[in-house]
């Protein structure tokens, strides 16, 4: 049983939904995961991911058996594979790497940004999309705020969509227990 079943209850699993996971590289979207999956601090960084994860067990929520699917977020896999994994979703989870500024990392940023607009290509305007502005437990980097993301990322342009933006730390779970919430409740909506 998850840890999120505990929080959701343990009902019979009646209903399932794909999530696919995206990202730039090194931005948290493994560590998301192993964290949804155990309920536990991820205190060992994961490997990479290079190409595309199917988790093997889903995360049962409630009368939901969510499968995840975690896509790298290099170059190579998000032209070759993130279409298909979107393709396959009933919701996106875009996760944003939180230390990562404009400023100061301009050349990561730019490509931050660029795979953000790319999967708003991608995205049918119907899947609800969460925005997770991650390692908001690097406190020592001053990560971005909300609202800073919200304008770096011009997440305005997403008037019309079901989205949500919220401050997570992946590695430790801060967060993301309302984030999921949010996106089960998109997800049920939609069925």
């Amino acid at each position: 049983m998850s840890w999120l079943s505990k929080i959701f209850g343990t009902k019979k699993v009646e209903q399932k939904a794909s999530i696919v996971i995206l990202g730039a590289s090194g931005a948290g979207k493994t560590t998301l995961v192993r964290y949804l999956e155990t309920g536990q601090p991820v205190m060992k960084d994961p490997r990479t991911t290079l190409g595309i994860d199917i988790r093997q067990n889903p995360i049962n929520i409630g009368g939901w058996s969510l499968s995840a699917i975690d896509v790298g977020g290099q170059e190579l896999y998000r032209e070759s594979l993130w279409s298909l994994g979107v393709s396959q979703a009933d919701a996106v989870i875009y996760v944003i790497d939180g230390t990562v500024k404009s400023k100061i990392d301009t050349t990561v940023f730019e490509e931050s940004k660029f795979n953000f607009d790319y999967m708003l290509t991608l995205v049918e305007t119907h899947i609800p999309i969460l925005i997770l502005i991650n390692k908001q437990d690097l406190k020592e980097q001053n990560p971005l705020t909300t609202q800073e993301s919200i304008k770096l990322y011009d997440i305005s342009q997403l008037v019309g969509r079901s989205f949500n933006i919220l401050p997570t730390s992946a590695k430790f779970g801060d967060g993301v227990e309302t984030a999921i919430f949010w996106l089960v409740d998109k997800i049920q909506e939609l069925k």
